[in-house]
């Protein structure tokens, strides 16, 4: 069975906030400030070192339309991942009912 960072890496772009934000991009970790803005934990760093700011309007759509492209069941694992790692999913333009299932 393929597991969700299989399904996500198969897809383009291969690079982007949404694997930024699972771990598997070109950070180790991503937090979100209060006041919504993203910070990068480097690979091999300690902290969040890295002010990544708000996601552009090209970056919400591009994850919209990486999630889209996912499988439902990778699309619910998803939304569980982006809690458990306290990444609302609105901060990435992932609302209920604007994906399919």
């Amino acid at each position: 069975m393929e597991t969700l960072k299989d399904g996500i890496l198969r897809l383009e772009p291969k690079i982007d906030l949404l694997h930024d934000c699972l771990g598997f991009g070109r950070f180790a970790e991503i937090t979100i400030t209060s006041d919504g803005h993203f910070l990068g934990r480097a690979w091999n760093d300690i902290g969040f070192n890295h002010f990544l700011g708000s996601p552009s309007e090209a970056a919400i759509t591009r994850t919209q339309a990486l999630f889209n492209n996912l499988s439902p069941d990778h699309q619910q694992e998803l939304i569980r991942e982006l809690h458990a790692r306290r990444i609302p999913t609105e901060s990435l333009g992932l609302r209920p009912g604007n994906h399919r299932t």
